[in-house]
C-alpha cells in the first residue's frame, strides 16, 4: 500500500490531470465490474453488500490500480489508441485478477469457497470489456468531434484500401488540417455505404449533394491506378466547383513505406493532359546507348537535364554535359554527384558557338552520340536580337553537326520545336534553318552520321514557359498576363519530351523528323483559370486575368506539320515521322555561311531577317517590325524541293 501511495503521489506531482482522469475512470470501472459480478453470482441481498464492502474489494482494487500504474494504461493519447495500449490493458487486468485469485488461496475466508471462482471470472471479463469499451468510446467521440468541428472539410476520391489508408493517416495526425467528411468512388457496390464511419458517394450523381451537405473544400485523390482520362475528368469537375484537388505521391516515394500529411501535394497541369504518358522501348534505347560516350549540349536546361537523368539508367560509358550557364551546371552536377564521383558524368562549361573548343571536346572524348539541346528559345527576346538567334541556333548547330561528321559520330539528335512550321518569328525561323542544315548534311556524300530531328510543342514547367510565370503571379496574387483570349498551344511534359528524344535516337536511321502525338491544343486562358482554381482561389476575384496583346512574332495557334510535310506512322503509336524535304547541302551551306558571317560582323537586323526569309520562304512575321519585309507572293514552294519518305 505504501508503494501504491508513492506511485499515486508521483503521478499527482507530474501535473497531468488527463492521466489521473483516465486512471479514475479505470478504478470506477473496476468497482462497477466487482459489484456487477457479486450481484450476478449472489443476487441482491445482504451477503452481496457485505462482500462488496469487505477487504476483498479493497485488495482487488489496490492490485488493479498498482498494475494499471505499472503498465501505464492511463498514459495514452486517445486519438492514437492502438494495439500496444490494448495489450497493456489486457496484461494489467489479467495479472491483477491472477494475483487476487492467489491471494484468496492464502486467505480463504475472504470469500465463500463455493462462489469465489465464478465471481473472479465474471469480474475479470466485465472489467476488461468496460475499460476497453470506455477507451474505444472516447476515441470515437474524439474522431466524431474532429470530423465535425476542426479542419477543412475534405473528401477522398477512392473508397478502397488506399483511400482508407489516407483517411487513417489524416485522422491520427495531430497537425492535420484536413477533416475527412466524405468518400467518393466510381464503384457502385460501395455507394451509400460507410467506410470508417464516413459515407461513400457517387461522384457522378451525388457529388453536388455531398459538396452542399458537408461544405467540401478539398478533394484528395486516393486511387493508385486511376486512368489519365478519368483523373483529368474528375479534376475538371472539382475545379468547376472551385474545389482544390490534392494527390498522394506513388508508394515508392513514401517515407519508410508510410504516407504523411506533408506528402499531400497540389495537382499540377500534367494531371490534366488527359492522355497516358508515352512509354519507351527500353530495350531499344538500352541497346542504342549502352557503353557509348554521349554528349549533351544545353545539359543544364529543362530538356537537357532531363535527358541526362534518363540516360544514366541506360549504362552509357560516359555522359558529357555541356552548357554555358555556370550555376545551373553546378546544380545538376551536385544533384548527380555520385555519378560525377564515379566518372560517369563529366560537366563542361562551354559554348556551342566556340568552334575551336567544341573541336577539342570531340577530339579528346570521341562522342558516339550527340543530343543537341542548346538553343535560344524565347520568341519575344529573339525577335529583338536576331543576331543572337542566328549565332546560337544556326551557327551553334552548324558547328556541332560539322564536328559530328568529321569525328564520325554515330547519331546526332537535334531538339527542335513546333515553331519551325510556317514560322512567324525569328526564333522559329532560326530553328528551321538549323533543321534544314542538319537534314541536308544527312544526305551529303561524305557523311556517315545519322542526323535525326525531334519536333514537339511547349514543355510544361520548362524554364521561362507560361506555367512557372503564371504560378509566380498567382502566388503573389498579381494579375495573370495573357497575350490573347484565344491563344492556344500544344503541351507535353518534360518527361514525355525527353522520352521522345531517346526513342527517336534509338529508332532513327538518319534524315527523319519525328513528331509526337500531343492530342488537342490547350487554350492558355483555360490553363490560367485552372491554375488559379488549383491554388484554391477564384478567377476574377482572388486573381485577375489581364489581356496584354500578342507579343512580337507570336501566333494564335501552333502547327506540327506544314502543308508540304505529311506524316507516316512508326512502330510507336505516339510517334510519327514527317515526310521531309531534302535540300542540297552545298547550296544550304553557302546560305548558312553567309547568314552566320553577317550576324558575326554586325549586319543590320533587317538585313539578317531578310536573309532568313529568303532561306525559309514560308517565314512570315506576325505582330513584328519585320512584317514589312514580307512579300506574300514569294511564299511559294521552291522548285527544286523533293519529298522522300
Amino acid at each position: 500500500m505504501a508503494y501504491l501511495s508513492q506511485l499515486i503521489r508521483n503521478t499527482l506531482r507530474s501535473g497531468n490531470t488527463a492521466k489521473l482522469f483516465i486512471l479514475a475512470i479505470d478504478i470506477f470501472c473496476c468497482l462497477f465490474s466487482r459489484l456487477a459480478a457479486i450481484l450476478l453470482c449472489y443476487g441482491l441481498d445482504l451477503r452481496s453488500a457485505y462482500l462488496f464492502f469487505s477487504w476483498s474489494t479493497v485488495v482487488l482494487i489496490s492490485l488493479r490500480a498498482l498494475l494499471f500504474i505499472r503498465f501505464s494504461t492511463y498514459s495514452i493519447i486517445i486519438r492514437y489508441l492502438g494495439e500496444k495500449d490494448f495489450k497493456n490493458i489486457f496484461l494489467a487486468v489479467t495479472l491483477s485478477s491472477l494475483a487476487y485469485f492467489f491471494s484468496i488461496q492464502i486467505f480463504p475466508s475472504v470469500l465463500e469457497p463455493s462462489k469465489r471462482l465464478p465471481v473472479i471470472l465474471v469480474d475479470y471479463f466485465l472489467c476488461l470489456c468496460l475499460i476497453v469499451g470506455v477507451r474505444v468510446t472516447l476515441r470515437e467521440a474524439y474522431d466524431w468531434m474532429r470530423r465535425r468541428v476542426s479542419g477543412v472539410s475534405t473528401a477522398i476520391f477512392g473508397a478502397g484500401e488506399f483511400g482508407s489508408l489516407i483517411e487513417h493517416v489524416l485522422r491520427n495526425n495531430s497537425s492535420n488540417t484536413y477533416r475527412i467528411t466524405a468518400f467518393l468512388d466510381d464503384n457502385q457496390r460501395v455507394h451509400r455505404k460507410l467506410l470508417n464511419g464516413i459515407r461513400v458517394f457517387n461522384p457522378e450523381k451525388s457529388f453536388q449533394k455531398a459538396i452542399k451537405k458537408y461544405n467540401i473544400q478539398n478533394v484528395i485523390i486516393g486511387i493508385r491506378d486511376l486512368s489519365p482520362e478519368r483523373k483529368s475528368s474528375f479534376i475538371n469537375t472539382c475545379l468547376a466547383h472551385n474545389i482544390k484537388v490534392l494527390k498522394i505521391p506513388p508508394p515508392e516515394d513514401w517515407l519508410n513505406g508510410t504516407i504523411y500529411v506533408d506528402q499531400l501535394k497540389n495537382i499540377n497541369l500534367e494531371d490534366l493532359l488527359n492522355r497516358p504518358a508515352i512509354q519507351l522501348n527500353h530495350e531499344m534505347v538500352q541497346n542504342s546507348i549502352k557503353g557509348k560516350v554521349v554528349l549533351i549540349t544545353g545539359c543544364a536546361g529543362s530538356i537537357g537535364s532531363e535527358i541526362l537523368r534518363q540516360l544514366i539508367h541506360y549504362n552509357p560509358k560516359l555522359i558529357i554535359g555541356l552548357d554555358q550557364a555556370e550555376t545551373p551546371l553546378a546544380e545538376i552536377t551536385l544533384e548527380l554527384q555520385k555519378e560525377f564521383a564515379h566518372g560517369l558524368f563529366l560537366p563542361i562549361i562551354g559554348d556551342v558557338r566556340d568552334q575551336s573548343m567544341m573541336e577539342c571536346i570531340f577530339q579528346k572524348y570521341k562522342p558516339q552520340y550527340v543530343f543537341h539541346a542548346a538553343a535560344y528559345k524565347h520568341v519575344p527576346i529573339m525577335e529583338c536580337f536576331p543576331e543572337a538567334a542566328i549565332k546560337t541556333n544556326v551557327e551553334g548547330t552548324q558547328n556541332m553537326a560539322d564536328l559530328a561528321v568529321k569525328y564520325k559520330v554515330h547519331k546526332f539528335v537535334m531538339i527542335s520545336t513546333d515553331k519551325v512550321i510556317n514560322p512567324s518569328n525569328v526564333m522559329g525561323a532560326s530553328k528551321r534553318i538549323a533543321e534544314i542544315y542538319v537534314q541536308s548534311l544527312n544526305y551529303h556524300n561524305n557523311n556517315r552520321t545519322q542526323f535525326i530531328t525531334t519536333r514537339f510543342g511547349n514543355v510544361l514547367g520548362s524554364n521561362g514557359s507560361v506555367v512557372p510565370i503564371f504560378r509566380a503571379q498567382i502566388e503573389k496574387r498579381e494579375p495573370i498576363t495573357l497575350t490573347h483570349p484565344n491563344v492556344s498551344r500544344y503541351f507535353m511534359t518534360i518527361t514525355e519530351a525527353c522520352q521522345l528524344v531517346l526513342e527517336a535516337g534509338a529508332m532513327g536511321r538518319g534524315g527523319e523528323i519525328f513528331i509526337f502525338d500531343m492530342g488537342q491544343p490547350v487554350f492558355i486562358a483555360d490553363m490560367a483559370n485552372k491554375m488559379i482554381k488549383m491554388a484554391g482561389l477564384i478567377p476574377g476575384k482572388d486573381v485577375l486575368i489581364k489581356i496584354t496583346g500578342l507579343r512580337p512574332g507570336e501566333k494564335l495557334t501552333e502547327e506540327l506539320l506544314d502543308n508540304r510535310e505529311n506524316s507516316i506512322s512508326t512502330h510507336h503509336p505516339k510517334i510519327k515521322k514527317a515526310r521531309v524535304r531534302v535540300y542540297n547541302h552545298n547550296e544550304v551551306k553557302i546560305d548558312v555561311d553567309i547568314l552566320v558571317h553577317s550576324a558575326n560582323n554586325g549586319a543590320e537586323r533587317m538585313t539578317l531577317v531578310q536573309k532568313m526569309k529568303d532561306m525559309v520562304p514560308e517565314f512570315a512575321s506576325q505582330n513584328s517590325e519585320f512584317s514589312a519585309l514580307d512579300n506574300h507572293q514569294a511564299l511559294n514552294t521552291q522548285a527544286n524541293i523533293t519529298i522522300i519518305s
